[in-house]
């Protein structure tokens, strides 16, 4: 990609899932993940219809997608607050530097508003130095009053069933 490439920034289709799915792999090699589980079927099942689990926008330059970023909807009570949150944010190596993660994150930040959000929240590995650099270019923010916490599915089962 060159600087005078215009990047698109549109609503993922469901003939993009193949390209999503790949790109997936790339983000998860580029910070030494073990591949995803992640299919297409996977991507089509929840990522469009009335009951969706996510949104995903995709960023493309001469016709090929160059990045994604995947956001779900969050409300916590307590606030009334609307969020969103980032799942997933990948821009191919060569499209780096060029203003496509911007383009993508600006577009999360208008949806964001459009859905009258309070908030965007993402998680950030701590070893992903370039992440980093390109979040804090945007005048991200670590979270200090919260920390992420889980349950992993072994847990939930056993919550569930009573443990």
């Amino acid at each position: 990609m060159t600087e005078d490439q215009h990047v698109t920034i549109r609503a993922m289709r469901r003939e993009d899932a193949v390209s999503i799915v790949a790109i997936a792999r790339e983000l998860a090699a580029s910070v030494a993940d073990p591949a995803p589980a992640l299919t297409v079927s996977d991507l089509i099942r929840d990522g469009f219809g009335h009951e969706r689990w996510f949104d995903c926008l995709v960023a493309e330059a001469e016709d090929r997608m160059v990045g994604y970023v995947l956001f779900c909807k969050g409300f916590e009570a307590h606030t009334a607050q609307r969020r969103l949150w980032i799942g997933d944010l990948y821009v191919r190596a060569e499209a780096r530097l060029h203003g496509t993660g911007r383009a993508l994150i600006a577009a999360v930040a208008h949806h964001a508003l459009q859905l009258g959000c309070d908030a965007v929240y993402w998680e950030l590995w701590r070893k992903n130095r370039s992440g980093e650099a390109f979040f804090q270019s945007l005048h991200g923010a670590e979270a200090e009053d919260i920390a992420t916490m889980r349950f992993g599915k072994a847990r939930l089962q056993a919550i569930a069933s009573g443990e």
